[in-house]
């Protein structure tokens, strides 16, 4: 008897496959505003360690005495550089991406002075999404925090 009803069954009715389709349609729309904050959180956290680690680079390798000069760090075309010689010229560079929806404000221009560490002028960066904000304070005497 069990064996029958299950050979004559030939799959789902039309009702069964629209529940299951509006069940995971409503699980994706409740789901989604959790994971664009997620994402947003995510985007904010990932730039402000760009930032600390592109300072601390820029600081190591001036007081290392790399390329006998000051290494700096700037803010150009969406990207983070650490740089030797200017930023807009450097004789060497790296550049970390910034994702274009966090905002950076703060990051001047700045060098950091051979075998000190000592930055040319304290900063306050910003670092902003629809998150919320970080800041990344470097002082006088080239503490970064």
């Amino acid at each position: 008897m069990f064996l029958s009803k299950w050979q004559s069954s030939k799959g789902l009715t039309l009702i069964e496959l629209l529940l299951v389709v509006a069940l995971i349609a409503t699980i994706a729309v409740m789901a989604a505003p959790f994971a664009g904050q997620l994402y947003q959180r995510v985007n904010l956290a990932t730039t402000n360690s760009v930032v600390i680690s592109a300072l601390h680079k820029a600081q190591a390798n001036s007081m290392e005495g790399k390329g006998d000069a000051g290494w700096g760090i700037c803010l150009t075309g969406g990207k983070v550089r650490v740089y030797l010689g200017t930023c807009a010229s450097p004789t060497q560079k790296e550049d970390w991406s910034v994702v274009s929806t966090v905002t950076i404000s703060g990051l001047n221009d700045t060098t950091f002075s051979r075998l000190r560490g000592e930055p040319s002028a304290a900063l306050s960066v910003t670092i902003s999404n629809l998150a919320g904000n970080k800041t990344v304070t470097v002082n006088q005497a080239g503490g970064i925090w």
